[in-house]
């Protein structure tokens, strides 16, 4: 039995053929780039020696492709001529409860699935590649498997533009719900390993929700265990991940180390959610933000709507965006605040002076109320992220005379 890397069979990860019981430590997984050559180690060598054989092979395949020039391939999924999704990457859609995520990694799995090349309003202006055929590969793990998944499926098939009672091969589905936690890696991997099989298309693989996938997601090693069996999983089967993850309740943060863990990791983290009125209660406008993006600057934030005709999300009209922004301009609230220093001190510290100069004149508002604004960023901790995906606050210092603004990176706490 073998994997499939880059056009090449691959060795295929030992814990395939343990029993269940051997499965609680991640760590005796087994993840290689190559099958040990007989000539190097046997099935009784040293598991040093057979470290050492992967990672020699390893060395081997990288100075060839370092030796050659690099042409790096388009994106899988971009807008408006920005990359979103890069091939062979784990991206991550994060989101409170009923904030549409779910609905929004499904659209942009009914993208890689469309054999439609045309521009489709319902993908939101979203591209996939072009001239390329994908094998979307969806795994559930908390919807029941009468209603809620099946109706779930059928939009992606729907969207795709398929028929309700087609089944085409290259969309490939099932449930980990069922099985126990411990297990479920092995699940995973072994449902993809089937796929795999069965295509030589690239693999575009869809989680939700993914921090089922381990038992505690405030567990630091757990987390990274579940990252690092991902990553490994892009390499060994030509595949990109797209991870749907819940926020901790009341905040905008994704939950646990496992949140943080996929900030860290994830090429691409976007964010979605409800827009709030005057008195904080959720409005009809969904605002899509980028977090991080590995492959080049944030893109403005997209603003969504909800259609109840074609249960899905649709780009809001120009005059309801220009109408919210203006609103939240001129109130100068301090989300809006907050989300203009993420891009206003994005490459450094500011001095005072100057980040009161522009955001007196961006929101027209006075000088009290802009300092009034900044203190309330910094009181309540409003939710921010660098251009690298990590949480940030708004810090203030001193440099002789000059007073700054920057923003500092969280240090991870337990939720």
């Amino acid at each position: 039995m073998t994997t499939f890397q880059q056009g090449k069979d691959t060795y295929v990860p030992p814990f395939f053929n343990k029993p269940d019981e051997e499965l609680n430590d991640y760590a005796d997984y087994d993840f290689t780039a190559e099958e040990p050559k007989t000539d190097q180690c046997n099935a009784n060598s040293d598991p040093q020696q057979i470290m050492l054989a992967r990672l020699l092979g390893n060395e081997k395949l990288l100075g060839i492709k370092a030796s050659q020039q690099v042409v790096f391939s388009p994106p899988l999924i971009s807008r408006e001529e920005v990359g979103i999704i890069g091939r062979g990457t784990v991206n991550v859609i994060q989101g409170a409860f009923g904030s549409h995520k779910s609905r929004l990694a499904e659209l942009k799995a009914a993208l890689m699935l469309t054999t439609n090349e045309t521009d489709d309003p319902q993908f939101l202006g979203f591209k996939r590649a072009m001239l390329e055929r994908f094998c979307v590969c969806y795994i559930d793990t908390e919807r029941n498997l009468t209603e809620e998944l099946p109706f779930a499926i059928q939009g992606i098939k729907l969207r795709a533009g398929f028929r309700l009672d087609e089944s085409p091969e290259q969309f490939r589905f099932t449930s980990i719900k069922g099985e126990e936690r411990r297990n479920r890696f092995k699940a995973i991997e072994t449902f993809i390993h089937h796929v795999r099989d069965q295509t030589t298309l690239h693999l575009f693989c869809l989680i939700d929700v993914v921090t089922d996938a381990i038992g505690d997601f405030n567990d630091p090693k757990e987390s990274m265990k579940l990252f690092d069996f991902l990553g490994n999983l892009c390499d060994n089967y030509n595949a990109t991940f797209l991870l749907v993850i819940h926020q901790n309740p009341g905040t905008e943060k994704a939950r646990g180390h496992a949140g943080t863990e996929a900030a860290n990791k994830a090429s691409t983290v976007l964010q979605i959610g409800l827009e709030k009125d005057a008195n904080g209660n959720d409005t009809e406008m969904i605002k899509l933000r980028y977090l991080k993006l590995r492959r080049g600057k944030r893109p403005d934030p997209l603003y969504l709507q909800f259609c109840k005709e074609s249960n899905g999300l649709v780009l809001a009209g120009a005059d309801a965006i220009a109408s919210h922004i203006n609103y939240r301009k001129h109130k100068a609230d301090a989300e809006a605040v907050a989300d203009r220093l993420m891009s206003l001190l994005a490459d450094g510290p500011l001095t005072k002076g100057d980040v009161f100069k522009t955001l007196e004149s961006e929101f027209e508002a006075s000088n009290a109320l802009v300092r009034e604004r900044l203190k309330q960023v910094i009181e309540d901790q409003l939710y921010m992220t660098d251009e690298q995906g990590r949480a940030v606050r708004l810090g203030e210092y001193r440099d002789g005379r000059q007073q700054y603004y920057r923003l500092e990176v969280i240090e991870e706490e337990t939720d």
